[in-house]
């Protein structure tokens, strides 16, 4: 007898439920110096100069090929609906660039990327800059829709000539692909770094505003943390712009921020850090669904300590790639965060290796290169929602919290790799340098040299490199024509191949 009211009152919820709410996905993706085809790049690994591993069409190919991959891994190869990108090169050579990019793609609909860098490649195509490229190859493999805005940089005057990494910022650009039409497009310049890039997004009517940063680099340098400072001021002061107007805008900071999380406790000799101290990000998420202003929670939060980590330098984990929301993503009014769905992008195979799980970074080795980034991309789940009331709050399930955080920083197991854990180096790994750069193996070889420290092995000569100062005196004090046998990541350094040790345990016979 109730089981009609029961259906009605289905029918009735289902009925009247909005039917364009939805989800979507934003990524946060720094894809390690993508640069365009037209041979001209601030840095000289990237330059095509004929000389073996430097680059060429085939690796700008492959390294499109592989973020593609990356992002065929969402929405069941449809692709993340928001991809916040880092360093894409300026285009030194925009005299030949395209700025309609839907004339474009429409211009090449028949024809693949693979063949505008191959046998149908001309001036105009190695005019092209690296976001049409990309936006190129993701439409061939069914990643279509994506609208773009690019970040204002201008390169630095000289860039080409100098070289100089440290001096040259403006080698890199940021860029948002959003299948959601982009309404609003600002360009911060900012000291020292990338501009930080505005967009507004028009998400079925809800304006969505995301920020893309990529701010000095030199996590732990008190001398770096200056310009980190300004950039945060930088930012802090739109934020206080928006937030001014409404305090429940909905906005999304995120990027390569090039500081920990937690910055101040990780690092107090920066104090005080442009992240957690200027721009004022936190792990009270509590505070955050609750405030009735600016307040900013960073997504690392959300995940368990062990899982801190989109990158790494010296044997620790570190945080750089980040997102961080504000109160207006908590109330029931546009755009919400869907509660605890951040997570780290890690893909054996196509950008982690194995057995460390580490990111597969790019390699120029080879005739196409290979690997994708040194840093793994972070994404998070957000929905549209229809009650249009900004006071009432989403409360977070076991909400994030910095309470009681110490300075401990997540350290890489590099001593829990064993030999058994990877393969033996050979013939087959050494004629495919690309596929295997970034992989762990063991190395049997003969020393051919001790200044540097080389040796032979399955037909070739590779560096033999530390960072640790003892691991590099162990490795300079093997004989010349020696056997040893060792555990070594596999990478390239200066255009020549070496294998790189990170634990006193890895050396197994000097």
């Amino acid at each position: 007898m109730q089981r009609f009211p029961v259906l009605l009152a289905v029918f009735f919820a289902l009925s009247f439920r909005p039917l364009d709410a939805r989800e979507f996905t934003v990524l946060t993706y720094n894809v390690e110096n993508l640069f365009d085809a037209d041979g001209a790049a601030a840095f000289d690994d990237y330059k095509e100069t004929g000389e073996p591993n430097s680059y060429t069409r085939a690796h700008a190919l492959e390294k499109i090929r592989t973020i593609g991959r990356v992002l065929e891994s969402f929405n069941g190869g449809q692709g993340p609906e928001v991809v916040l990108f880092n360093e894409f090169e300026i285009d030194f050579t925009p005299e030949s660039s395209t700025t309609d990019l839907s004339a474009f793609l429409e211009k090449h609909r028949n024809t693949k990327l693979e063949r505008m860098l191959g046998d149908r490649f001309d001036a105009g195509v190695k005019g092209l800059p690296s976001e049409a490229l990309l936006l190129k190859h993701l439409d061939d493999i069914g990643l279509k829709g994506y609208h773009v805005a690019i970040g204002g940089d201008q390169p630095d005057p000289g860039a080409v000539e100098g070289n100089s990494r440290e001096r040259q910022v403006k080698a890199h650009k940021n860029a948002v692909f959003s299948k959601f039409p982009i309404t609003s497009v600002k360009s911060h310049s900012t000291a020292n770094a990338r501009d930080i890039l505005e967009a507004t997004l028009d998400v079925d009517g809800k304006p969505f505003t995301v920020f893309v940063n990529h701010w000095k680099s030199g996590a732990s340098d008190p001398e770096s943390e200056v310009s980190r400072r300004e950039n945060a001021a930088t930012l802090r002061k739109r934020l206080d712009e928006i937030f001014a107007t409404d305090p429940s805008a909905d906005v999304l900071i995120a990027g390569d921020f090039n500081s920990n999380h937690n910055q101040s406790v990780v690092f107090p000799e920066v104090a005080p850090s442009g992240l957690n101290d200027v721009l004022g990000s936190r792990g009270n998420e509590a505070e955050t669904a609750s405030a009735r202003g600016l307040s900013l929670y960073n997504l690392w939060y959300e995940l368990p300590t062990a899982e801190h980590g989109s990158d790494h330098h010296r044997g620790y984990w570190g945080t750089l790639m980040q997102k961080i929301i504000t109160p207006g993503l908590y109330d029931k009014n546009g755009i919400q965060y869907v509660d605890n769905s951040f997570t780290r992008v890690v893909l054996p195979g196509v950008n982690a290796v194995e057995p460390l799980k580490l990111p597969k970074r790019w390699t120029n080795a080879g005739r196409s290169g290979g690997g994708a980034s040194d840093h793994f991309p972070v994404a998070a789940r957000f929905r549209t929602v229809e009650e249009g009331d900004k006071e009432s709050r989403l409360a977070p399930e076991n909400p994030g919290s910095d309470q009681g955080e110490t300075a401990d920083r997540l350290k890489i197991p590099y001593g829990s790799m064993k030999p058994d854990d990877v393969p033996v180096f050979s013939h087959q790994h050494a004629r495919e340098p690309g596929l295997n750069g970034g992989g762990f193996f063991l190395v049997r070889g003969r020393v051919v040299s001790v200044d540097p420290t080389v040796i032979e092995t399955a037909g070739d000569q590779y560096e033999v490199f530390a960072h640790d100062e003892g691991l590099r005196g162990r490795i300079r004090s093997w004989e010349k024509d020696s056997r040893v046998e060792f555990l070594g990541q596999l990478g390239l350094h200066r255009g020549r191949q070496q294998f790189v040790v990170f634990d006193p345990g890895w050396i197994l016979e000097e």
